[in-house]
């Protein structure tokens, strides 16, 4: 709950003060810095790869232009901040966060691991098509940011490991940076987003509000289509390898390639999946509880 509040707070700040969003681009080096905390404390082994790991990326892959393809006929910018939101791979908090729900940790370590490069990889094919119309890049313009935000922390982090175990413990004992840098990037993407906002006037609050509901109904969807994957004996791992997304990487993605309304995606999404998440502590709380009194 505390952690629920400083994220709003975060929020909160960045909506009143909207000179913050001239920052954005610190937002690529926080998250490159979270990413290289995040891949120290994961493994990747063939042997983990499961078939649910194959539904999730094939899901992570088409899904957001499923909704780009239904949705921007109606709702050019609505489909745009959906998209940020749906094509972000699995959170690095994932497993993290699994664990404490009591399901199995190395799948969605894995779907991490997963999800991260090939996201990075199919990306700078996809993003000229999808945000053509708004954002002139090309795809070689998409390539060299994306691949270098996942490959460089993924690459320093292996090498780490592997040339020194005693530096890696003890960059280890500082990862608590990363929430910080979390909630850095969610003050100055909120203040991005309220910049663009206040600059096109009152028009937008009807389209921010719309936003928010969609965010709503596509995280909800998110985590129920993953646990119905999984089902019947990985319904927590494979809801939180499709549902927890790596926000921060969709909120990047909206501000450098698509447009600053495009972000408020990824952060409405911030408050919803933890909210979803605290839904489901409250309901592995529940269960302890019960399984205690018996």
């Amino acid at each position: 709950m505390g952690r629920s509040i400083t994220i709003l707070s975060a929020i909160g700040l960045g909506v009143l003060l909207p000179f913050a969003g001239q920052f954005s681009f610190i937002i690529r080096y926080n998250l490159m810095v979270m990413l290289f905390l995040a891949f120290l404390n994961v493994r990747f082994s063939r042997r983990l790869l499961e078939w649910g790991h194959a539904k999730v990326l094939a899901v992570n892959l088409f899904f957001p232009l499923v909704l780009v393809l239904v949705i921007t006929p109606f709702d050019p910018v609505l489909a745009l901040a959906l998209f940020a939101v749906a094509v972000a791979p699995t959170a690095a908090v994932a497993p993290a966060i699994t664990g404490f729900l009591g399901g199995e940790v190395a799948f969605v370590t894995t779907a991490v691991l997963l999800t991260s490069p090939i996201v990075a990889l199919v990306l700078p094919l996809t993003l000229p098509w999808v945000a053509g119309k708004e954002a002139s890049v090309s795809v070689l313009e998409v390539a060299g940011p994306v691949l270098s935000l996942i490959f460089i922390p993924l690459g320093l982090s292996y090498a780490l490991r592997r040339l020194s175990a005693a530096a890696t413990a003890w960059i280890q004992r500082f990862s608590g940076i990363s929430f910080l840098l979390f909630l850095s990037n969610v003050f100055i993407a909120s203040a991005s987003a309220s910049a663009f906002v206040s600059q096109t006037g009152r028009d937008t609050h009807g389209k921010v509000m719309e936003i928010a509901l969609a965010v709503v109904a596509l995280c909800l969807f998110q985590f129920r289509l993953g646990e119905w994957l999984g089902r019947p004996e990985k319904t927590i791992e494979t809801g939180m390898a499709l549902g927890r997304k790596n926000t921060m990487f969709g909120i990047w993605l909206a501000l450098t390639f698509i447009q600053p309304i495009a972000a408020l995606g990824p952060i409405f999404y911030i408050l919803f999946q933890n909210l979803y998440y605290s839904w489901q502590m409250y309901g592995v709380g529940k269960g302890r509880m019960a399984e205690a009194e018996k």
